[in-house]
């Protein structure tokens, strides 16, 4: 039994320092060893007409869009310092009606997907913990979406995607904050991107928590122009040149009844291509141990 946690936790190293890193739980503080986080996400864009075509344009959609998530993530203290975790998403993109604000008739098919997106392995090891803590964190995105061709749509990067990330940040009783920078490399010649941002909250009493996160996923415009079809491109789900600046404000209820707990959040975007030009919302369970 020693022997087979032992080589786990060998694997486990090796697929941090290779780029796993925890997609949802950025910030630089480890459960511990035992502990562990489960949630699970719902989150939705309902029907939008408009995407985002640049740092601060917009374009008219040649179809109704819309997406729903429902993601399950969890993590789990192997060390008092190392954790690691996956993320499992289930999306549902759809193109649907003409979009009555775009003059042009639509040249792409209408059409529905639901698949797997991009199943993520995860970890982060504690380097400092005192008044600041530091984590090196990494992440591993595995090619496991869908894609249509000719109706452009998709549930995630047509690509392996491996994103080392460091995190630093300090939290007292009252309040936290934190900030992250990370590099994601991707293969099959799509562009790689920056990822960075700043998360900080305080906690309105014991059990709830308003939080605000700014983020900017930067895309490095260094891969082929060709790995994306017509169709995608019209339609913008999940293309190798997306990139945005988001902000979302986010309510936490903890130990609601032995560990679990809810939250939602609302979420929009900026500086952005190839992102829907409407707000998002999310809620989801959790259960801490």
């Amino acid at each position: 039994m020693r022997t087979s946690i032992q080589l786990l936790r060998t694997i486990l190293i090796v697929l941090m320092v290779a780029g796993a890193h925890c997609l949802i739980a950025q910030g630089p503080w480890s459960l511990g060893k035992g502990h562990g986080y489960a949630q699970l996400l719902y989150n939705t864009v309902p029907t939008y007409t408009a995407l985002f075509d640049g740092s601060n344009s917009t374009r008219a959609s040649e179809r109704e869009l819309s997406e729903t998530d429902i993601i399950l993530y969890s993590e789990i203290g192997v060390t008092e310092k190392l954790s690691v975790g996956a993320t499992v998403p289930l999306i549902s993109v759809s193109s649907g009606a003409a979009n009555q604000f775009n003059t042009s008739e639509p040249i792409f098919p209408a059409g529905d997907l639901t698949s797997l997106g991009n199943i993520s392995l995860s970890g982060k090891y504690n380097l400092v913990n005192r008044k600041w803590n530091i984590a090196f964190i990494s992440q591993i995105d595995l090619p496991t979406s869908s894609r249509t061709e000719d109706s452009g749509l998709s549930t995630g990067v047509n690509a392996l995607s491996i994103q080392p990330k460091i995190s630093f940040g300090k939290s007292s009783s009252a309040s936290f904050i934190y900030g992250f920078f990370g590099y994601g490399i991707r293969n099959n010649e799509h562009h790689d991107f920056l990822n960075f941002g700043v998360e900080g909250g305080f906690h309105a009493g014991e059990k709830v928590s308003l939080i605000l996160n700014i983020s900017r996923l930067h895309n490095l415009d260094n891969g082929s122009s060709a790995v994306d079809s017509p169709a995608n491109i019209s339609t913008g789900f999940y293309t190798s040149f997306q990139e945005y600046t988001g902000y979302i404000l986010k309510i936490f209820i903890k130990d609601v009844y032995k560990g679990f707990g809810g939250f939602a959040s609302l979420g929009g975007g900026g500086a952005a291509n190839s992102v829907a030009a409407s707000p998002a919302l999310s809620l989801g369970v959790f259960y801490k141990w």
